[in-house]
């Protein structure tokens, strides 16, 4: 039965989680930067008149009663302090030139339109390319197809090294009779140790079990090919 690869649960997950966080720091920095900054903006100018009305009109009532008119916008000034302050829970506090500038750089420019496309984007890539070993050992690639014969090592080299050895990678290099090197990442493709475990065994029996273990080591010493995978 061939064995072919999917993308890793983990790099897919991580992935859209952050592409997610990223869509919705954008929504709140264009609700920011569209509606809550201007809406604050203008209840800040609003509040700031009507005070100054209201304390003008204070100020003249000490020595001359104020007549209907000016009652009535009195009360009118009253009204818009009061819903100005309900609607900010206070007196509003007028936003920093910085605000919007922030919102649209950081949130809407930085998450929305660089960082959404930075983690869509690995997913949509790693879903494209496919890997497949088939049943005579013929070995498919986005960058070509190769038969068994046409395989001729594998370098384990960087294969989950030993506790401590910072070269230790979750990949193989498969090198073929011309020359190609094709990189076998089992980081970010789930089953991809199964292939590597596979043409490992093959080439090198003594050494390496179909599931890319060391043969006869601990393998707590130097983790597991499924543990990756998972």
């Amino acid at each position: 039965m061939p064995i072919r690869t999917t993308i890793a649960p983990f790099v897919f997950w991580r992935n859209a989680i952050f592409a997610t966080l990223c869509i919705v720091f954008a929504l709140w920095g264009w609700y920011d930067y569209s509606i809550k900054i201007p809406n604050l903006e203008v209840d800040c100018l609003a509040f700031e008149q009507a005070k100054e009305g209201i304390k003008k009109l204070e100020t003249q009532s000490t020595t001359t009663p104020l007549s209907d008119s000016e009652k009535s916008t009195f009360e009118d000034l009253q009204k818009t302090v009061a819903q100005i302050t309900a609607r900010n829970s206070g007196a509003p506090s007028k936003p920093s030139q910085y605000d919007r500038i922030l919102q649209l750089w950081l949130y809407i420019i930085g998450c929305g339109l660089l960082g959404t496309p930075f983690f869509i984007w690995p997913i949509i890539k790693i879903k494209k390319l496919i890997y497949e070993l088939q049943d005579d050992g013929t070995l498919v690639t986005p960058v070509g197809t190769f038969k068994q014969k046409d395989i001729v090592e594998i370098d384990m080299s960087r294969w989950c090294a030993k506790e401590g050895d910072r070269r230790s990678t979750w990949t193989a290099t498969v090198v073929t009779t011309d020359g190609t090197r094709v990189l076998l990442d089992d980081h970010d493709f789930k089953n991809m140790y199964l292939i590597i475990g596979s043409i490992a065994h093959r080439m090198m029996p003594d050494k390496w079990t179909d599931q890319a273990k060391r043969v006869g080591e601990n393998t707590t010493e130097q983790g597991t090919a499924e543990g990756s995978a998972s």
